[in-house]
């Protein structure tokens, strides 16, 4: 009875540790109250298992099938990154388990089993604490399907070569220990691995944001640059069209005077149609997709009420606008009424942004939320993903709606 009672404990201790580990790859849970009862089942069942079944294959099966369903049930994201957490917590667990096993069992003994689970278990803590302070992923940022499914493979072979080297060189301890330690070594190099392919990957997002940027500031020169030229024009010229009209007012001929205002008015207007708020980076950031929907024959309509200071980071505000402002300048190409709406208005503290859009087609959408349809989808935009996480990093909410023709989204942002 003692040495189950103890085993009940350090199967707690254990799978408290994968909770941790598969926390790693996951923003903190919206089902959190509920996690903890999907947890205690897992851990009903587990330890049930072990108690009741002896067959280690079968155990392992349902250790692996029990974890992902908590983990499909508990987290948001796709299934890619859900398999994933559940292989690599699930093979380091297996590993500590199988160097304990080793050290202090001496083939069938089972007199040192309590050593054994408590080393496990231990050392398994330990690894997910050192895990935890060195390595921070990027939750946010999906891989390729390539990738991710490489790095799956990686952890399923890991436990297959584990379980040959159990099999198979039993006889030699001294060697086995070896193995299983440098192919513990190896699991905790995939981390480190995953997080470098995570930190290039947001980098590389991160220039795109910078490149657009440039590109966005290089248009607000030009239109700052147009808008120059034509008002230094209308003042060169102004002493001949008051002449012209003192003339047209002189004679009466009031219809050829309002005309000539038209004209004038007119011209003054050929200037690019332009958001001047004050606000460098986001008049960056309108004008250059103003431009673009012109060039497409659309049509995008502005209510924007802000200061000239925002309290708010230049990139992330960046990130938002840029992202979903071209995702509705790409969608709208395809729809027959191409016509954006854009509000954005700052008031008591809280930044308010609604961007509608026509589009045509369907509306993807899968565990991870709206799928893109671009063919490119890696290497193409940050993604609304990156734009809910930007919004979050303010404390503030996003809300996406849609109906068969006009696609919204809606961001409140505190200051």
């Amino acid at each position: 009875m003692i040495e189950v009672l103890f085993y009940l404990f350090l199967n707690a201790l254990r799978i408290y540790t994968i909770h941790r580990f598969v926390g790693l790859f996951f923003h903190k849970s919206s089902q959190r109250r509920f996690m903890v009862y999907y947890y205690l089942a897992y851990y009903v069942v587990n330890s049930a298992a072990y108690l009741l079944v002896d067959f280690d294959k079968l155990n392992l099966a349902i250790n692996v099938f029990g974890l992902l369903l908590v983990v499909i049930v508990s987290y948001e994201g796709n299934y890619k990154r859900k398999l994933l957490s559940v292989l690599a917590s699930i093979g380091m667990a297996l590993l500590t388990e199988n160097i304990a096993w080793v050290i202090f069992l001496k083939g069938k003994d089972e007199q040192m089993l309590e050593y054994a689970l408590f080393f496990s278990v231990f050392a398994l803590f330990l690894l997910q604490l050192i895990i935890e302070k060195t390595i921070r992923f990027h939750k946010g940022i999906e891989l390729s399907f390539y990738k991710e499914l490489l790095l799956i493979l990686t952890f399923i072979g890991s436990m297959f070569v584990a379980n040959v080297l159990i099999e198979g060189f039993y006889h030699n301890k001294l060697l086995l220990i070896i193995s299983l330690c440098v192919l513990l070594m190896v699991n905790i190099a995939i981390f480190y691995l995953y997080e470098k392919l995570l930190d290039d990957y947001a980098k590389q997002k991160e220039e795109e944001i910078h490149r657009l940027q440039l590109v966005m500031f290089q248009n607000q020169l030009e239109i700052m640059r147009s808008a120059n030229d034509v008002y230094k024009n209308m003042r060169h010229d102004m002493r001949h069209h008051t002449l012209m009209l003192s003339e047209y007012i002189g004679k009466g001929e009031k219809e050829k005077a309002l005309k000539y205002l038209e004209k004038m008015n007119s011209y003054i207007e050929t200037g690019r149609q332009y958001v001047d708020t004050g606000n460098e980076c986001i008049d960056s950031i309108f004008n250059y997709v103003i431009d673009e929907v012109n060039k497409i024959g659309g049509n995008i309509n502005t209510d924007i009420k802000i200061g000239e200071d925002l309290l708010i980071d230049d990139f992330v505000i960046n990130v938002i606008l840029s992202n979903l402002l071209i995702n509705a300048c790409e969608a709208i190409q395809k729809s027959k009424k191409k016509e954006i709406n854009v509000s954005v208005r700052f008031d008591r503290g809280a930044l308010k942004i609604r961007v509608c859009n026509t589009y045509a087609g369907t509306i993807i959408k899968n565990s991870k939320g709206f799928q893109s349809t671009k063919e490119n989808k890696e290497g193409h935009g940050i993604g609304l993903a990156s734009v809910r996480q930007s919004v979050e990093s303010y404390g503030g909410e996003m809300k996406i709606d849609y109906t068969e023709e006009e696609f919204c989204v809606d961001i409140l942002l505190y200051l």
